[in-house]
C-alpha cells in the first residue's frame, strides 16, 4: 500500500504521513482535519520512522486519564517521538531532496456527491388534506337466495 506525506499547500505545514491505496482514499483521511484540496502529496519510497534507542513497549496500555487533567497537551503522549527518527530515504523526501508534490485535486463535491457550500433544498410542501372527516358508506345486505 503506497505511503504518502502531505503538507497544505499555501504555508508548507505538514499534515502527516499517511498510507492509503489510492489518491481518493487518502483526501478522505486527510479530510478529518481539513480540506484536501489545500493540500500536497508525494509517495514516499520504502522507509519508516523508527527509535535507534529503547522506546517503549507495545501494546500501550492507556493511562489513567485522571492523573493526565493537571499535564500539558505535549506532555500526555506515551509514545516518545522525541527519540525517534526517518529513515534515509523518507527523511531526504522531508527535507526537500528531489521532492516532487502534487496537488490533491479532489474537492468535497467530487469526494461526497455534494457541495458543502449549497443550502439545503426547500422540504417539499405537505400534502393538502381534506379538511372532513372520514365518510361512512352504508352497504345494503345480500338478500340469501
Amino acid at each position: 500500500m503506497p505511503i504518502y506525506l502531505v503538507r497544505t499547500i499555501k504555508n508548507k505545514d505538514l499534515v502527516g504521513i499517511f498510507a492509503a491505496p489510492n489518491v481518493m482514499e487518502l483526501a478522505f483521511l486527510i479530510d478529518e482535519a481539513l480540506d484536501p484540496d489545500a493540500c500536497e502529496y508525494q509517495r514516499l519510497p520504502p522507509g519508516g520512522i523508527m527509535w535507534e534507542e529503547k522506546a517503549v513497549a507495545i501494546p500501550i496500555e492507556p493511562g489513567d486519564e485522571a492523573e493526565d487533567d493537571g499535564e500539558e497537551e505535549e506532555d500526555k503522549s506515551d509514545i516518545p517521538w522525541e527519540g525517534a527518527r526517518f529513515t534515509e530515504v523518507w527523511a531526504m523526501s522531508v527535507y526537500g531532496v528531489g521532492s516532487r508534490w502534487t496537488k490533491i485535486d479532489l474537492t468535497l463535491e467530487d469526494m461526497y456527491g455534494i457541495d458543502p457550500e449549497t443550502p439545503e433544498p426547500e422540504p417539499p410542501p405537505k400534502p393538502v388534506r381534506p379538511k372532513q372527516s372520514a365518510r361512512v358508506l352504508p352497504f345494503r345486505r345480500r338478500e340469501a337466495k
